[in-house]
């Protein structure tokens, strides 16, 4: 295999951009160094991969073999469950990268994920407790949203916690009438003018004034 070409990004004085990241520096989601776990895969490739069935309920084998496994035997995951101490979906293919020894390992094994769809890329590094936030309109790019947890718990925990809230908590309302710290206000009418001998209007509230036109007696 030849030599993979290497690369620094500088400014125009020649300062680094982004400084060089050493292989130990990688991890893996399990803690795991990723130069060692892509050279234990290059390793498996090289001698062979077997397709042993699948795991899962109603698959070849319930569960992954506790002894026996060599390097390059390949499962393919039947139903959701956790294997090798990582959660699967039907689909998933879990490799053994390391042949059995004297006692079983998790780490005997990878799972290499099919079902992918648009995985989300997320900053270099974030504060701890923060909400994620998309960067940019894609919904592929995560950022730092600079708002923590414990922030909007304590929010949601002081909604009502200001100079009138215990004006606001003594407001109730049915929909015909508003209640407020135990007064009652109706939502109809208060006042109406009719024509003398009118029909009283039928939104009036109770306790309403109507005032009704006299009608013009005779001339003087």
């Amino acid at each position: 295999m030849a030599e993979p070409l290497k690369m620094q990004l500088k400014d125009v004085a020649g300062t680094p951009v982004h400084p060089v990241t050493s292989a130990d520096q990688v991890k893996t989601a399990d803690g795991g160094n990723v130069e060692a776990k892509l050279a234990a895969l290059q390793a498996t490739f090289a001698s062979g991969i077997r397709q042993k069935g699948t795991v899962g309920t109603g698959g070849t084998v319930e569960a992954l073999p506790a002894e026996g496994y060599t390097q390059g035997d390949m499962y393919i995951v039947k139903t959701d469950g956790t294997y090798a101490g990582q959660a699967c979906e039907p689909g998933d293919l879990i490799l053994c990268i390391k042949t059995f020894a004297e006692e079983a390992a998790d780490t005997d094994w990878t799972v290499i994920q099919n079902n992918v769809v648009r995985a989300v890329k997320g900053p270099e590094s974030a504060a701890d407790g923060n909400l994620l936030a998309f960067d940019g309109p894609s919904g592929t790019v995560a950022k730092d949203s600079g708002v923590s947890l414990s922030d909007v718990a304590d929010a949601v925990a002081k909604k009502h916690q200001h100079a009138n809230a215990a004006l606001l908590d003594g407001i109730s309302a049915d929909g015909e009438t508003v209640t407020i710290n135990g007064k009652t206000f109706y939502a109809g009418l208060q006042v109406a003018v009719i024509e003398a001998g009118g029909e009283i209007p039928a939104g009036m509230s109770p306790g309403g004034i109507v005032f009704e036109k006299v009608a013009a007696g005779p001339a003087a």
